[in-house]
C-alpha cells in the first residue's frame, strides 16, 4: 500500500510542483520520453529514461543567482501540456577567503583577450546539445580524496569578492590519477589561463564534466573515453592556492553542483526507486 502511494505521488509530481535549490539541478521523471520542458529562458529536451524506454527524464539546472520565487515550467509533448510549479529556495553556501597570484585576480591587459576567447570557447561547448547519450551506467567520482572546497562557496580572492565556486575541489598534494566520471567524448584538452591544464568531456544530452588544474592530460579532443578511464593527473596549474582537482559539471549551459546531480542521476539506475509511475 505504501509503495503504491509512492508510485502515485511520483506520477503526479509535475502536477503538484517541485522544489529546487539555487545552483543545483532538478531531475524530473516523466511518463513519456517526448517533448520539452519549457523554463523561463530555455527549452530542455525530454530524453529517454536509462532503464525504461517508455518514460522520460529532464534535467532542469537552476541558476546560482536565481531569485527565491515560484517559477512556472511546462512540459509539452504530443497531447500533453502539463504545468510544473518550481519553487526555488536558497542554500546557505559557505564563504572562502583565498590568496593567489595577483595576476590571476587582476589579469594584465595582454591576457584579457586570451581569457575572453577561452570563455567564449567553453560557453560554445557547454551550450551545444549533443542528441546522443554516451553513458549507460551510474556516474562515479573522478578520484577518491578528501573534498577541500564544496560547490557554491562565495570566493574572495586577495580581499576582493570575485565569484562563487562552480565545482568541487579534491585534495591532491602530489600528482594523482583522475578518471572520467562516465563515458563520453573529449571536446577540450588544453592549458587555460584560469583553469590551467583542462579536460572537458561531453556525455551527451547537455551534460559536460570538467577537470581543471591538471599537471598532465592523457587524452585528446575527439577521444572516446569510458567510465573510470584515467584521463590525466592532478596538479597546480591555473588560478590555484595549492595542488588539487577542480571537478565540475555543466547541465544545459549552466554550472550545477556536480555531486548533487550525479547522486540524482544515479537514482535512475535503482530499479526499486524507479518502479513505473502513474500516467497523466
Amino acid at each position: 500500500m505504501v509503495r503504491l502511494l509512492v508510485i502515485l505521488l511520483l506520477g503526479l509530481l509535475p502536477l503538484l510542483g517541485v522544489e529546487g535549490q539555487k545552483g543545483k539541478s532538478v531531475l524530473l521523471t516523466l511518463p513519456s520520453p517526448a517533448g520539452v520542458v519549457t523554463a523561463t529562458d530555455k527549452n530542455i529536451s525530454v530524453v529517454i529514461h536509462p532503464l525504461d524506454r517508455s518514460r522520460g527524464i529532464a534535467i532542469v539546472p537552476i541558476d546560482y543567482y536565481a531569485p527565491d520565487a515560484e517559477h512556472n515550467l511546462t512540459w509539452t509533448a504530443p497531447g500533453k501540456n502539463v504545468p510544473i510549479a518550481l519553487k526555488i529556495v536558497g542554500v546557505p553556501y559557505p564563504t572562502e577567503t583565498l590568496t593567489v597570484d595577483p595576476a590571476k585576480v587582476t589579469p594584465p591587459p595582454e591576457a584579457l583577450e586570451r581569457i575572453a576567447q577561452e570563455k567564449a570557447e567553453a560557453n560554445l561547448l557547454y551550450n551545444t546539445f549533443t542528441p546522443i547519450r554516451y553513458w549507460d551506467k551510474p556516474f562515479i567520482p573522478p578520484m577518491e580524496a578528501d573534498i577541500t572546497s564544496v560547490y557554491g562557496a562565495a570566493r574572495t580572492y586577495n580581499g576582493t569578492l570575485k565569484s562563487y565556486h562552480g565545482g568541487v575541489d579534491f585534495r591532491a598534494r602530489t600528482p594523482l590519477p583522475i578518471t572520467a566520471t562516465n563515458d563520453g567524448i573529449v571536446v577540450l584538452a588544453k592549458e587555460r589561463y584560469y583553469a590551467g591544464d583542462t579536460v572537458i568531456i561531453d556525455h551527451g544530452e547537455g551534460i559536460y564534466s570538467c577537470y581543471f588544474h591538471l599537471s598532465r592530460y592523457d587524452v585528446r579532443v575527439g577521444d572516446r573515453v569510458t567510465r573510470g578511464q584515467i584521463i590525466g593527473l592532478t596538479g597546480a596549474s591555473g588560478r590555484i592556492t595549492g595542488p588539487h582537482l577542480h571537478f565540475g559539471i555543466m547541465a544545459h549551459g549552466l554550472q550545477t553542483d556536480p555531486l548533487h546531480l550525479i547522486a540524482q542521476l544515479n537514482t535512475l539506475f535503482d530499479k526499486e526507486y524507479n518502479a513505473p509511475t502513474a500516467s497523466f
